[in-house]
């Protein structure tokens, strides 16, 4: 249960920070027949408020938001194919996929990938693995696949990647 509380709402919580950030009006949509994609690193996790965001449009399909501390540095940075400014199911599948990985990898949650294909409905089947664990900078990590499937197609995907807890 320690690995959901610290890990499972980071999503969920940069989102609303990029909805207050993002100028109204600013949207991106993924290419049609392309899956919504979302990638959000976290580089000081455990870093508190203050953050100035930056946010840039990169092309017609993509949106990224920066978040830096008083000392510029990097905080978490958010980088989205598909954004209007509320919650989408998409999102919502997001924090499905979020939500399984912390139930199952004790950590703090230092980056999350995902890939949704179409939204995931109750009734679908969520699998994890341990991909492979690993020292960076003196730090255990460890990074992990999450696959939601209905009926044997894939749905959507996640990839995370973990700072293990001693």
């Amino acid at each position: 249960m320690a690995a959901l509380i610290s890990s499972q709402p980071y999503a969920a919580e940069i989102r609303r920070l990029c909805a207050d950030a993002v100028p109204n009006g600013v949207a991106v949509a993924p290419e049609p027949g392309t899956a919504v994609e979302q990638d959000l690193l976290l580089l000081r996790p455990r870093t508190s408020p203050d953050l100035s965001p930056q946010v840039r449009r990169v092309g017609e399909h993509d949106l990224l938001v920066q978040f830096r501390n008083r000392d510029e540095q990097l905080v978490y940075e958010f980088w989205t194919n598909s954004f209007t400014g509320t919650v989408t199911a998409e999102d919502r599948s997001v924090d499905l996929l979020e939500r399984h990985g912390a139930e199952h990898f004790p950590g703090i949650l230092r980056r999350f990938r995902t890939r949704i294909r179409r939204s995931v409905p109750s009734g679908a089947d969520l699998s994890s693995a341990l991909q492979q664990t690993y020292i960076q900078d003196g730090v255990r990590m460890a990074d992990v696949t999450i696959t939601c499937t209905l009926d044997g197609a894939v749905l959507a995907q996640a990839w995370a990647t973990y700072e293990l807890l001693d």
